[in-house]
């Protein structure tokens, strides 16, 4: 763990694109949101789509030379690995993506069908609902009105969603270092992180899993409480992109010595 930590804050270049993908990202989103037109919407999501990819190719091909070597000379020379991992990575991200994308949405869709099957509807519309997150007296108002039953049944639809998502990510978790270490084939990159994940460090990997997931509710429910302050609010974004940073880097590490390093040269599977 501690040589996560001193990879990061050796490579804070890291952080650079990541900064520039979200400012960027949510900028493009807010200004493609403003026009409400079909065609418009869906170019919008397909430049969406390859801008991201673009930015995990080239981003996550720094983290794997930050990883393999350790320590360079210059640190920020990091950078230059970047637009080389969008020319390499870049189809397949993509792919990867939108894999992933499809994957979740059917783990999703599955939980919602079983949720109507066994839970039931709440019995409240989208409008009244959406209309009650709109302020704080909203809210209180909106649960005070429900009954029992109905908070019973949303508590349960909660456990659904979240159960469904996260054994969703579960299984695309080791993913994108298969992608980046074994086949540049989305699906056969796939099919080596399932291989990965069902191995004999199954438990070590869940754990791993778990241990950031909980770490990400700690850190998303610590930002929720500052939001009110615009200095506590501008430490704990940039905290959250350190976080991501952090993890980005540990998941390859773990990766790299748990399934590459200790059999490279006699794993068939390691091909890049």
């Amino acid at each position: 763990m501690q040589n996560v930590f001193n990879i990061v804050n050796y490579y804070v270049i890291l952080l650079t694109p990541l900064i520039l993908y979200t400012l960027i990202s949510r900028m493009y989103l807010v200004i493609s949101a403003t026009n409400g037109k079909f065609i418009n919407l869906i170019f919008a999501l397909l430049l969406f789509v390859l801008m991201t990819s673009a930015f995990i190719a080239g981003w996550f091909n720094m983290i794997k030379s930050a990883v393999e070597e350790q320590k360079q000379e210059d640190a920020n020379l990091l950078i230059k690995k970047f637009l080389p991992g969008v020319g390499e990575y870049f189809l397949s991200s993509t792919g990867a993506f939108l894999i992933s994308i499809l994957m979740i949405s059917l783990f999703l869709l599955g939980g919602y069908y079983i949720g109507m099957h066994t839970i039931g509807d709440i019995g409240i519309s989208t409008e009244s609902f959406t209309k009650a997150f709109q302020t704080t007296e909203s809210i209180r108002a909106f649960v005070s009105s429900l009954s029992v039953e109905q908070l019973i049944k949303i508590n349960m639809w909660n456990l659904i969603i979240i159960s469904f998502f996260g054994l969703s990510q579960l299984l695309i978790f080791l993913y994108l270092p298969a992608l980046f270490y074994k086949n540049k084939n989305p699906f056969i990159a796939f099919y080596l992180s399932l291989k990965d994940l069902f191995s004999k460090k199954i438990f070590k990997t869940i754990s791993i899993f778990l241990l950031i997931q909980i770490a990400n509710i700690i850190l998303s429910f610590i930002s929720a409480l500052t939001g009110s302050n615009m200095i506590l609010y501008f430490v704990f974004t940039l905290l959250n992109f350190y976080f991501i940073a952090l993890v980005g880097v540990g998941l390859f590490y773990y990766y790299y010595n748990n399934f590459i390093k200790p059999f490279i040269g006699q794993n068939i599977d390691i091909e890049i």
